[in-house]
This record gives C-alpha cells, sequence and structure tokens, in this order.
C-alpha cells in the first residue's frame, strides 16, 4: 500500500465509558488482524476512569484506593504500553485501529506520528509542543500534556493518545501520572488561559492526523454508529 492508498474511518463517539470503548478496540483490532474491518479513528470523552498499563497492575497512587472510589472514578487494567493515566470529560482521547503492516510503517514510526499529530493541534493554537527524550507523550514547557500508550498485535493497532484540552486537572493530582511522581500536568485551556471548544480541537487533530500520516480521513455519521463494528 502506497501514501495514496491509506484511508481511515472516522468516529466521534462523543462522551462514552471506558468499558464500552475498550470492548469496541478489542472487535475492531480482531477484524483488522483477520483481514477485516477498516483502518478506523475513535474519538471521544470518556467518564472519569483511571487506567493501568500491561506492565504496572499495582495502582501507583497518591491517595488510598478508597479516594478513587469515592470520586466515583473507575479504575481498569488494560493490555496497552505505559503505566497509570487518567481519562476524563475535556480531554480527547484518539484510538487508532490501524493495520501497520498496510500502511507501510513500524510502531515507532505510529507513536511518532501521533506525537507529532497532537503538536500539529496546539501549534493551531500557538503552543510550541515538543517530544521529550526518554519519556513518550507531548511536553509544552516541561509540563505534560498529551499522554500515549498502545497495545499492537499482529500489527494491528489500539489505544492511542490522549490531550488535555480542558479536563478536571485535580484529578491527575489522585496519582503519579505515568508513574512519574514529579511530573506536572497541564491543559490546553491551562496553557491559553481560556476555554477551547472541544469539537475545535476534535477537528483540528483529525487534520493533523491525515497531514502527518498522509492518509485520506473519512467522518463517518454516527447515525450509522453500527458500522464501527464492521
Amino acid at each position: 500500500m502506497t501514501t495514496d492508498d491509506r484511508t481511515i474511518r472516522v468516529y466521534d463517539l462523543g462522551a462514552t465509558s471506558y468499558g464500552d470503548v475498550h470492548r469496541l478496540q478489542r472487535r475492531l483490532q480482531a477484524q483488522r488482524r483477520e483481514g477485516a474491518g477498516f483502518d478506523s479513528l475513535l474519538l471521544t470523552e470518556h467518564r472519569p476512569v483511571i487506567t493501568l498499563g500491561r506492565s504496572h497492575p499495582e495502582p501507583d497512587l497518591r491517595v488510598p484506593l478508597q479516594t478513587i472510589k469515592n470520586y466515583g472514578i473507575e479504575l481498569h487494567q488494560t493490555e496497552r504500553g505505559g503505566d497509570i493515566t487518567y481519562h476524563g470529560p475535556g480531554q480527547l482521547v484518539a484510538y487508532g485501529i490501524v493495520d501497520l503492516k498496510g500502511w507501510n510503517l513500524g510502531v515507532i514510526d505510529y507513536v511518532d506520528g501521533l506525537e507529532e499529530t497532537v503538536i500539529g493541534v496546539l501549534a493551531d493554537w500557538g503552543l510550541r509542543a515538543e517530544h521529550r527524550e526518554g519519556a513518550r507523550g507531548v511536553w509544552v514547557g516541561g509540563r505534560k500534556i498529551a499522554s500515549l500508550g498502545l497495545n499492537v498485535r499482529r500489527w494491528v493497532t489500539m489505544h492511542g493518545i490522549a490531550l488535555n484540552v480542558d479536563p478536571d486537572m485535580s484529578h491527575f493530582d489522585l496519582i503519579n501520572p505515568c508513574g512519574m511522581p514529579d511530573v506536572e500536568m497541564t491543559s490546553l485551556s491551562a496553557e491559553m488561559n481560556k476555554q477551547v471548544p472541544m469539537a475545535d480541537v476534535s477537528e483540528s487533530f483529525v487534520f493533523h492526523f491525515g497531514r502527518v500520516f498522509s492518509c485520506r480521513t473519512e467522518m463517518v455519521d454516527m447515525s450509522e454508529k453500527r458500522d464501527a463494528n464492521g
């Protein structure tokens, strides 16, 4: 497949529970591994949830586990790489189900591309963001604004990248984000000192994803949401 042949279907799922989208990702990944289905990009805002990477089953918390429960925040073990992270309203989460071999990409190429996509989004708002040596994700002035973790099976990806647009930043204080006790988290709205519409950020993300990966992006009418299941 040449870059001209790359096409990805984009589904804006809106507000979702983590468990529902996790099950959807696993179904889509299984289909792509068998050569069926489509390369897909799922965009969502999760209800409050803390997720754990496959190599870190013990949550790296700054508070007792009961405090997490009292906040009504779910806790999920996952098969992605990376450590503990938080997802919630006001955070754009992008999950790519992509056949990397079909796109002639290596895993590192794809990871770099996801970070470059977010860097492009932030540039649209005049922010200079960057990669950081030895620490995946996207950073603004030493503060982490996006976190990344993947699962890849037989060259098909799932999970992805999460960009803090305007979430409740106090929820990050409940954990050591990405297992880094001294990390300072930030958001697009905090850096801009104003609210930023999520719809605008989603549109920018889709544009830069297509630019970075040289692919066509096809928005799916969510009245046809059942198509995401194949």
